[in-house]
């Protein structure tokens, strides 16, 4: 058995992850792949559009033998936490053999090196770095500009200083070096693997051939449920579980369906939203007089933006405070490389067979049903209450047209969708 790695949101899944579903399989000559997902809160501070269960098994449907649900607490986090946990949760299962992601750039050695460089930071790359910042450089600059210094003298790789900015600056190619940080901070015996995005950009909004952004798709979903346009852009798979929830009355869930809750509970909590991850630096008065001013979410939004906090920052603050997401916790998990459990969402014939290795060899508790987890265990708990409470907190949107079959707090009813 040679298992893969893939860490995925697939919201939705589309034909651009099935690319890379199966270029990666063939780069890494895998047996079994793994996915872990995040549940129902994402990693640019949004909800998902769909629960995890139903994303589970579109995942499932398309090729994926196991997905695994990476904890809320890292699911709607900046790009270092999220690939932190995301790799933490790979390294748990000790049957992964390998991670491929998908990036801009497409060259691993480059990622690999840069990351190398970001993580031992050499005496030469310090002074650099501290020489730029003296100099006035925000921080993303002077990096940049200390990283070619070292990268150049040292004629580590071919680059130019504009090449170099560009990989620094791409989405995906941070999210990749960030992985291969983790990896390496680790110690970890995962080999990482990229694939290079195709045709579509990473925030394209536009439905323009049969590969496209999962950002067009959802504002395409926003706009009007249009399923023959969502036909042309998913597997088979996907449509069909898109159209399961349609039929059943379950309609794509979006961020400012959530604005009263959020702005009760800033009020209701007052200056105490300081206690919340990335609530900093008096954050917490601009917010309290914005919100009983603002007049729709993207008014709240537009009106906490600036500079220093960019609108995928002020989105994943406001998540941390809905969900409740302390500092004390974050900082806590910050430092921890492992997490306690290996929740499973869905899998098939060959997901089992990666279940039973992983039986024999993680140390992590293997959760099918949430009410067998040991929540007494204050390592388990810390983890888990966050992901029952994304849960309860998601559905009061997502069963808002179903509440006569919301029989409670759902983790604790529906099991791993088993696809076969």
């Amino acid at each position: 058995m040679k298992v893969l790695g893939v860490i995925v949101e697939y919201n939705p899944f589309h034909n651009g992850h099935l690319h890379h579903l199966l270029e990666s399989k063939k780069a890494t000559n895998s047996t079994h792949t793994i996915a872990v997902m995040s549940g129902h809160f994402l990693q640019r501070g949004e909800p998902a559009l769909f629960d995890k269960w139903s994303r589970a098994k579109m995942a499932v449907n398309s090729g994926v033998d196991l997905v695994i649900e990476l904890p809320t607490i890292f699911s709607s986090q900046s790009a270092e936490f999220f690939a932190h946990g995301s790799i933490c949760a790979l390294e748990s299962t000790n049957v992964v053999d390998s991670v491929c992601f998908g990036s801009e750039i497409g060259n691993i050695d480059i990622l690999y090196k840069i990351s190398e460089i970001l993580i031992n930071e050499p005496p030469e790359f310090k002074s650099e770095l501290k020489s730029h910042i003296a100099n006035g450089d925000l921080f993303p600059v002077a990096r940049s500009r200390a990283l070619f210094s070292y990268i150049n003298n040292n004629k580590l790789i071919s680059i130019s200083e504009g090449e170099l900015l560009h990989i620094l600056n791409s989405p995906n190619n941070i999210l990749g070096i960030e992985y291969i940080k983790s990896i390496l901070s680790l110690k970890s015996n995962i080999k990482p693997y990229t694939i290079q995005r195709i045709k579509a950009h990473y925030n394209s909004k536009e439905i323009e051939s049969e590969i496209c952004s999962a950002t067009a798709i959802r504002e395409s979903l926003r706009k009007s449920i249009d399923l023959n346009t969502l036909s042309k852009v998913v597997p088979s798979g996907t449509y069909d579980c898109v159209c399961k929830r349609l039929d059943d009355g379950f309609f794509p869930v979006f961020d400012d369906l959530f604005y009263e809750i959020i702005t009760s509970t800033i009020i209701r909590e007052g200056s105490s939203i300081n206690s919340y991850f990335e609530v900093n630096e008096g954050l917490e008065n601009k917010i309290l007089d914005l919100v009983l001013r603002s007049n729709s979410f993207y008014d709240l939004l537009t009106s906490i933006k600036s500079k220093r906090y960019t609108m995928t920052k002020i989105k994943r603050i406001l998540m941390n405070i809905l969900l409740g997401i302390t500092k004390e916790d974050v900082f806590s998990l910050k430092n921890q490389n492992s997490i306690p459990y290996v929740r499973i969402l869905a899998f098939n014939d060959k997901g089992r067979e990666i279940i039973k290795e992983m039986k024999k060899k993680s140390e992590s508790v293997l959760i099918n049903k949430l009410s067998n987890a040991n929540l007494n265990n204050p390592n388990i708990s810390k983890f888990l209450k966050y992901d029952i409470r994304s849960t309860d907190l998601y559905n009061v949107i997502y069963y808002k047209n179903n509440k006569n079959i919301l029989k409670g707090s759902m983790d604790y009813y529906i099991s791993p969708i088993y696809v076969k």
